[in-house]
């Protein structure tokens, strides 16, 4: 997705017309009274809404969108202003008037899991009907797993990501950078270090440079993790905290190496591929933003139909060739392959599919309650506010 993607920090413009699909069948419409399906006019049906960061699907004019809108001849209006997490959160954002009883302005939103996890806490999602999904079987075993959604009943993951560091050989000296005890102690990167603004993937590496697990944090060993981020920002190791603009300062050498997003990492190698990405030596941090269905979404029917278009493995694996994040999907790499040329080739690439053994070297970030997580964020914002890049 090159410089702008999915991970994308700063401001975010609106996108065009196009498609997404939420659709729920028996499930609690805006008064709290079950809608069974019947109860949604045609006309209700025919439309669906849909929120999701920039970038992050196949292009509008013979993509995903224009396919799902052929095939159902539901009118799809696709936008792109979920720019980050908290902003969603804060007054005025999308979730936010979701939480103070507004209604959503969408049938199908894509927040990252912890805010996923949140919502669902609070009674803030519509489930997911699974009888109107039969492509649900696709899911990736490893999301029918979460703790605080198993089956995945309330959220069905969009794509996945890892976070590791990206590197530029020629700005290092020829010296690979593996770790993140390397990346914020070599005396040769300072001032030339990038990290990203995600407070759970950068608390959660540095988890892992103490030998301390992300899925089995404590808030004393997440406070203690920011307490080494303090100290790694204080002697000037790093340069900047960005999104995804890490895609423009790692190719003009403004940093040597940076904590980096996998399918930012993809998308930069095609073009320069002397860089560098690498799962670190302590291990990675694992994230994914799901499709969720707001209480009192509109067209949950719609949602549904969405959903299992998705999940069929021929279309998603097109959206993996866009977008070069780890689908979620089962049956994505066999696509790909059968696609040929340049899809074949992404079935091969380590970083969407990676082996057994990294994967047992990937970590999620399991969460703390929402009240220390909130301390936790504040303390982040205030160590890296100074630093956060600027375009």
């Amino acid at each position: 997705m090159g410089a702008v993607s999915r991970r994308r920090f700063l401001g975010l413009t609106a996108g065009a017309g196009g498609a997404l699909l939420l659709a729920t069948a028996g499930c609690a419409g805006p008064g709290g009274a079950s809608a069974a399906p019947d109860d949604l006019s045609e006309g209700r049906d025919r439309r669906l809404r849909i929120d999701n960061w920039a970038d992050y699907i196949d292009p509008d004019a013979e993509g995903t969108v224009a396919r799902f809108q052929a095939a159902t001849d539901i009118a799809v209006t696709y936008e792109e202003e979920y720019a980050d997490n908290l902003t969603a959160l804060a007054d005025g954002g999308v979730i936010h008037q979701l939480q103070e009883g507004q209604g959503s302005l969408y049938d199908v939103i894509v927040p990252t899991y912890w805010v996923v996890k949140r919502l669902l806490a609070r009674g803030l999602l519509e489930p997911i009907p699974l009888e109107r999904i039969p492509n649900h079987v696709n899911v990736d075993p490893l999301f029918l797993e979460v703790p605080w959604d198993r089956g995945a009943r309330w959220h069905m993951p969009w794509q996945a990501g890892l976070t590791g560091i990206a590197s530029d050989p020629a700005a290092t000296g020829g010296k690979p950078v593996t770790s993140v005890a390397q990346l914020v102690n070599d005396p040769a990167l300072k001032g030339r270090v990038g990290m990203v603004t995600e407070m759970r993937e950068v608390v959660g590496l540095l988890l892992l440079a103490r030998g301390q697990d992300p899925a089995r944090v404590t808030a004393d060993q997440a406070r203690a993790a920011l307490d080494d981020l303090q100290a790694i920002v204080s002697k000037g190791q790093v340069k900047y905290f960005t999104g995804s603009e890490f895609g423009e300062l790692l190719p003009n050498k403004t940093f040597a190496a940076c904590l980096a997003w996998s399918g930012d990492a993809v998308q930069i190698q095609a073009t320069r591929p002397d860089l560098r990405f690498a799962i670190p030596d302590e291990g990675g941090i694992r994230w994914f933003d799901s499709m969720i269905i707001p209480k009192g979404a509109d067209n949950v029917r719609a949602a549904a139909d969405w959903m299992n278009f998705v999940y069929d493995p021929a279309n998603a694996a097109r959206i993996t060739a866009a977008v070069q994040y780890v689908s979620p999907v089962l049956g994505v790499r066999d696509a790909l392959t059968g696609a040929g040329g340049e899809s074949a080739a992404l079935a091969g690439n380590p970083i969407l599919f990676p082996d057994g053994e990294t994967r047992r070297r990937l970590f999620f970030w399991s969460g703390l309650d929402e009240a220390t997580e909130d301390e936790l964020q504040e303390r982040f914002d205030d160590i890296t506010g100074p630093l956060v890049y600027q375009s």
